[in-house]
């Protein structure tokens, strides 16, 4: 079994037994899903938990976790995205807003910082535990030269 595949499974299990998925009504709300071209690159399998619910704002972070092929030099990448979203608004369609940090990873020992912001549509009806967000997602480079990739 390979280094990547090894260190995958190790950081699912782990995020698995830290974070629960189950939450009521009295709790905050946490879920678990996977996005698509995002903040942890093609995919990104992450965790969100309400750490604050305010009348019509809701705060979230979310923590994430990604493999992502790079180039020949680098080889993939091991991304673990970190963001805090606010959700406004009334009713199940509301505007999300989000920024974050990502910290990459290669296979050849390559560390990379990014900035993942999102800025979007989420739907989330009122008596589920369920959301689906559409929203638009650039990853800002900013330590060595500015770049935006959208």
């Amino acid at each position: 079994m390979n280094t990547i595949l090894k260190f995958t499974i190790t950081t699912i299990i782990f995020f698995s037994c830290i974070f629960s998925p189950f939450a009521t009504k009295a709790q905050n709300v946490s879920w678990w899903s996977f996005e698509l071209a995002g903040s942890g690159g093609l995919g990104s399998f992450n965790y969100e938990k309400t750490f604050a619910d305010k009348p019509n704002f809701d705060f979230n972070w979310r923590v994430g976790f990604s493999v992502a092929p790079i180039d020949k030099n680098n080889g993939a990448a091991l991304v673990f995205p970190v963001m805090v979203h606010t959700v406004a608004g009334n009713g199940n369609f509301k505007p999300d807003l989000g920024i974050g940090q990502t910290l990459s990873v290669t296979t050849k020992g390559h560390l990379f910082f990014m900035l993942p912001a999102s800025a979007g549509c989420r739907f989330q009806p009122e008596d589920k535990n369920y959301n689906l967000r559409l929203s638009y997602t650039p990853i800002i480079s900013y330590l060595i030269d500015f770049q935006i990739q959208h």
